[in-house]
C-alpha cells in the first residue's frame, strides 16, 4: 500500500530543536557543540567518518562531522512519522552546525549491532532475523513522493550516497528528474567531456524510483543481545538515503562487506529475492570503471 509523503514539514534549517521530543521531558536543552566535543574520547580524524559520542544516562547519541547533513535527520524524522511501527529507527531530537561540523542528536540505542552477534546466533534466529529486515525493507518501498518524482536525497536535493564523494569538478550527482537522466549521468561519470559511454544500455531505465536506506549491512542494524531471540531494535545510519532507482538498495547491500561471506551468500538472497540479481553485474561495471567501491 502506497503512502505519499508530505516531506515539507520535515525540512528545517540549521539548527533545529524539537521540543516535541522525549528528551525534553526530563531535559531543558540538548549539549552545545562544545560539550560533545569535549566528551568525545576519540574523534574521527577521516573526514569521511562521523565521530560520535554517547551520553548513556541521558539516553543520547550524537554523530558529527564535517561530511554529516541535517537531511539525515529529516530522513530518520520522515521514516518515524509514516512508518513508525513498521520501520525502528532512533528519535531524532535536533540538530546544530559549529564551524564545517553538523551534529546530530538522536536516541540512544541499547543494543548491539548485528555483525557482533551474527557469529553467535543459530540457522533459525538467523532467518528471522533476515525475515524481519526484509519486511523492512519492503516497508520502506511504500513511501512515495508527493508530486513529481526525483531520484535524489530525501530533500530532494543532490544524492548523499557516498559513492559519490569527491566527484571531479562541475559533477552534481543531482536530483535528477528521471531514471534515464540519472543513468545517462551515472554511466559518464569521470569520462572526459562527450565522450559516450560503453554499455550504456546495461542500466535499465525502465525501472521504478524507490525510497532506498543505501547502507543496509549487520553494522546498522541494531538488535538486542539475546542470542536465543535476538530482535531488531533499530536500523541505523540514514545519511546516504533518499529516492533512488529500485535496484539501488540490493546492489549496495550486496556490494558492502566481505566478499562470499555469510551475510551475502545467504542473507542478502533471503532479504531482497532473486529478482534485481540480473542488474547487479552491470551496475557493478560502471563502479568498476569510475573506480567508486
Amino acid at each position: 500500500m502506497a503512502i505519499v509523503v508530505d516531506q515539507r514539514p520535515f525540512l528545517h534549517t540549521n539548527p533545529a530543536v524539537f521540543k516535541d521530543t522525549s528528551w525534553f521531558l526530563a531535559n531543558s536543552r540538548l549539549p552545545t557543540p562544545r560539550e560533545v566535543r569535549a566528551a568525545t574520547t576519540l574523534r574521527s580524524e577521516n573526514p569521511c567518518i562521523a565521530s560520535t559520542v554517547a551520553f548513556p544516562r541521558q539516553n543520547l547519541f550524537v554523530k558529527y562531522g564535517p561530511r554529516v547533513k541535517s537531511s539525515e535527520g529529516q530522513c530518520m524524522r520522515l521514516v518515524k512519522y509514516y512508518l513508525a511501527s513498521s520501520v525502528p529507527v532512533p528519535e531524532v531530537y535536533g540538530w546544530d552546525k559549529d564551524g564545517d561540523d553538523v551534529f546530530l542528536y538522536m536516541q540512544l540505542i541499547s543494543g548491539v549491532p548485528l555483525d557482533e552477534l551474527w557469529s553467535h546466533i543459530g540457522p533459525e534466529q538467523k532467518a528471522l532475523l533476515c525475515e524481519d529486515i526484509r519486511r523492512i525493507v519492503e516497508n520502506l518501498g511504500h513511501l512515495k513522493q508527493d508530486h513529481s518524482e526525483v531520484v535524489g536525497s530525501v530533500t530532494r536535493e543532490m544524492m548523499t550516497d557516498h559513492l559519490f564523494q569527491d566527484l571531479s569538478d562541475g559533477q552534481t550527482p543531482g536530483p535528477f528528474k528521471t531514471v534515464k537522466q540519472f543513468h545517462d549521468w551515472f554511466s559518464t561519470i569521470d569520462l572526459p567531456p562527450g565522450m559516450a559511454p560503453e554499455y550504456r544500455h546495461w542500466l535499465p531505465d525502465h525501472v521504478s524510483i524507490r525510497f532506498t536506506h543505501a547502507d543496509i549491512h549487520r553494522g546498522n542494524i541494531m538488535v538486542s543481545p539475546d542470542v536465543n531471540a535476538p530482535r531488531i531494535l533499530a536500523l541505523l545510519d540514514w545519511g546516504q538515503s533518499g529516492w533512488y532507482p529500485e535496484y539501488w538498495e540490493y546492489c549496495k547491500a550486496r556490494l558492502i562487506g566481505e566478499y562470499r561471506n555469510e551475510w551475502k551468500l545467504f542473507a542478502v538472497p533471503h532479504i531482497f529475492g532473486e529478482a534485481l540479481n540480473q542488474w547487479y553485474w552491470q551496475w557493478h561495471f560502471f563502479l568498476e570503471r569510475i573506480g567508486r567501491f
